[in-house]
């Protein structure tokens, strides 16, 4: 009865370590999109940068990218902007404004942005918690009127330590609202403490750009008001829009700035353009048409020569290894915010780390060639494998471990 036990022991082992190593392969069939990383040169950490063509596939948040080897495992990584800052001196704690509605549910907490920069990132100080949470980052500039900049923003749980207290930062399109509010999705729990929030100051004064090409633009003047509509190749994240504005020498006009969906317009903000500051409008969007609505007043219309789409630099870091091959995959909608150890270990980062690109996006083969075969996809039977081994053997475990003890008590007596 033992050898038969070891026996079925041993199959099932063999069975989970098959399931295991089928995993890696499985999963990233679920990924629509690939990108290959150039060789490295050596061991270590890289800040690989994300091109526009990339972060198009991926959602908003960028959740679902991962970096793979030539196994197909998994490579841990932090996006850059939650390295910690070193210089302390220049973060400034944001005001924190009272301004609850009456239609928010959970925990709310509204901040003023003073320093009158655009942000991509908040970084919020709280109360040690070790509870999982999402947060809803919304804008506005008179605290009446609402904007949606990002969704679903996971929480992290408190780092070990004797503070009581942990930072994190959020990361966001860039926007430049006046207010930024974080609501927390914990209706029927008990709330979180927020006790600051705020910003690194020369890191938000260094945001950079990456410019996205081609872009479309018609343009049509009616009724005191101007229209350009703007189209792109691809549902790309577009933080900054520059109007190439050559007359007249002295203007100030509103601008509106809408998103174009299935034919319906959503606002995404308004702004002003001024011919004593620089011809930007910051937004944040994910989009392949946008519409800008210039009011003009009794004016004559401005003389625009192009407008240009630019994306935050977004950009991930991960330990590398100068002997594997890596790639990026993207385009897997179901899947959420991969957590990793690396984030515990930021402060092993230094700012002078190799920067490398991936190159040009293509289509997934192995995603391709599981919608060839059917579109099936065998990743739950292999999870339901191993739990129905894993149940297996441990029954198999107790059940020898009762015969062993049986055994020792009638040689006892």
């Amino acid at each position: 009865m033992m050898k038969q036990n070891l026996r079925i022991n041993k199959i099932l082992c063999l069975t989970l370590l098959c399931c295991w190593l089928a995993l890696p392969a499985w999963a990233q069939k679920n990924f629509k999109y690939q990108a290959a990383l150039p060789k490295i040169s050596s061991t270590g950490f890289y800040r690989i940068s994300l091109k526009p063509a990339l972060v198009a596939k991926a959602k908003t948040d960028l959740s679902d990218i991962r970096i793979t080897d030539a196994k197909g495992n998994f490579i841990p990584y932090i996006q850059a902007g939650s390295l910690p800052q070193k210089d302390q001196k220049s973060f400034v704690i944001f005001n924190q404004v009272d301004a609850r509605l009456s239609t928010d549910t959970g925990t709310t907490y509204i901040v003023e942005n003073t320093t009158g920069l655009a942000l991509n990132r908040l970084w919020i100080k709280l109360q040690n918690t070790a509870v999982q949470r999402k947060v809803n980052l919304v804008g506005s500039d008179d605290l009446k009127q609402w904007f949606a900049i990002q969704e679903d923003v996971p929480l992290q749980e408190a780092v070990v330590n004797s503070e009581g207290t942990y930072m994190q930062s959020l990361a966001f399109p860039t926007s430049n609202y006046r207010y930024f509010k974080i609501l927390v999705n914990d209706k029927n729990k008990a709330p979180i403490k927020f006790l600051q929030a705020g910003v690194y100051t020369e890191y938000a004064a260094s945001l950079a750009y990456v410019r996205i090409s081609p872009v479309q633009i018609t343009r049509a003047d009616s009724n005191k008001t101007t229209y350009i509509t703007i189209k792109l190749t691809d549902n790309f994240q577009v933080n900054k829009l520059h109007i190439n504005i050559t007359a007249p020498k002295y203007f100030k006009r509103d601008v509106m700035v809408y998103q174009i969906i299935g034919g319906d317009k959503q606002l995404l903000g308004e702004a002003e353009l001024n011919s004593a500051k620089p011809f930007d409008v910051l937004i944040a969007a994910k989009a392949s048409e946008l519409l800008l609505q210039i009011s003009n007043g009794d004016n004559l219309p401005l003389t625009i020569k192009g407008i240009e789409a630019y994306q935050s630099d977004e950009s991930l870091i991960s330990y590398l290894d100068g002997e594997q091959t890596y790639k990026l995959l993207a385009g897997d909608a179901s899947v959420q915010a991969p957590e990793y150890d690396l984030k515990f270990f930021a402060d092993s980062i230094h700012d002078d780390i190799p920067q490398i690109s991936h190159e040009a996006v293509q289509k997934n083969t192995a995603y391709q060639t599981r919608q060839a075969k059917g579109g099936h996809n065998y990743t739950l039977f292999i999870w339901i494998a191993i739990v129905v081994s894993l149940g297996l053997l441990l029954f198999l475990t107790l059940k020898m471990a009762k015969e062993v003890s049986k055994k020792s008590g009638k040689n006892n007596s």
